[in-house]
């Protein structure tokens, strides 16, 4: 309620700054891009290619979805980052598996702190699943076989590689991370083909193949139970587990005008609220969790500050 609220206040903001002549009356002139930093099928794909077509209606222009996979995100991350700061280059961001690079002072094309924050379209809890047919029934049986349990992932600044490797440490439960699958959908596959032992990855999308009978959910990251017969890092000890999330926030370039911050911050979440969007979400179960672009500021400092602190731990 309290974000549908802040949404509310967020397009009115816009719709006056509009009205007073104080915003770029002739943007957009042109088409968008919004790039996508990995390869297409995945859930950040998924999620840009269902605001894309009600932002093209919003705005009143064509915004052309574009995929820039490499380097873990890092490519298309500082694709965006280097692009013009007129707003017709905007991009998803895979937080925090963004923010490691940077935190380590990697060189990665791109400052976070610099971004135009623009929204926060989706925040997803993560998931421990197994193969269905997995000799593993719990976390402790998986870190108890006496050598690291195999984890499918895209590459080590994905932000479930960041969440495996931060939170397995801190229960000192041995894990090796296995790169090099080409997205979140690929790691799933992986670990039904038993290449992995488990992997960790956003709760929606682990559901869906549960339900199709080819994984098993160990256990959630989260303090309440979304899933009614699956117990949660919580309730097994964990709680500072609940603490790691999936953000899929969008930015664009650093030095994009307010005005047009603003209207692309509003353009976001009238997608997001919008029918067609709303139904997406429900039927594939992703979840939407919209807000403009103030509060996707604060969030990105906030996240910053809490990984910063897992620094001995990522440059492992």
């Amino acid at each position: 309620m309290r974000n549908r609220f802040i949404r509310s206040l967020t397009v009115a903001a816009a719709a006056l700054v509009a009205c007073t002549g104080i915003a770029s009356a002739e943007w957009p002139e042109k088409p968008i891009t919004f790039v996508v930093p990995y390869s297409p099928g995945g859930g950040f794909d998924a999620y840009v290619r269902a605001v894309a077509p009600e932002m093209e209606k919003i705005l009143g222009t064509e915004v052309v979805v574009e995929n820039i996979p490499g380097a873990g995100g890092q490519k298309g991350a500082s694709t965006v980052y280097r692009s013009d700061p007129d707003g017709y280059t905007i991009g998803i961001w895979n937080v925090p598996g963004l923010t490691v690079p940077q935190l380590l002072g990697k060189s990665t094309g791109y400052d976070l702190t610099d971004v135009t924050w623009i929204g926060n379209l989706a925040t997803s809890n993560y998931a421990l699943a197994v193969k269905a047919d997995s000799p593993f029934n719990s976390l402790k049986e998986l870190c108890s076989q006496g050598k690291p349990f195999k984890h499918s992932d895209t590459g080590p600044a994905s932000t479930s590689s960041v969440t495996a490797r931060v939170a397995m440490t801190l229960i000192d439960c041995p894990i090796q991370n296995v790169t090099g699958y080409k997205g979140s959908t690929d790691t799933i596959i992986g670990l039904m083909r038993g290449e992995v032992d488990a992997t960790i990855k956003p709760l929606a999308q682990l559901l869906k193949y549960r339900k199709s009978g080819d994984v098993k959910i160990l256990m959630t990251f989260e303090e309440t139970r979304s899933a009614e017969d699956i117990p949660t890092s919580t309730e097994l000890g964990y709680p500072d587990f609940a603490n790691f999330d999936l953000r899929r926030i969008v930015g664009g370039p650093p030095g994009i005008p307010a005005d047009i911050q603003e209207k692309l911050s509003a353009a976001l979440l009238q997608a997001a609220d919008a029918p067609s969007v709303q139904e997406w979400a429900a039927s594939s179960n992703n979840a939407l969790d919209p807000v403009g672009a103030e509060e996707a500021s604060a969030i990105m400092q906030r996240l910053m500050d809490f990984y910063g602190s897992y620094k001995d731990v990522l440059a492992q």
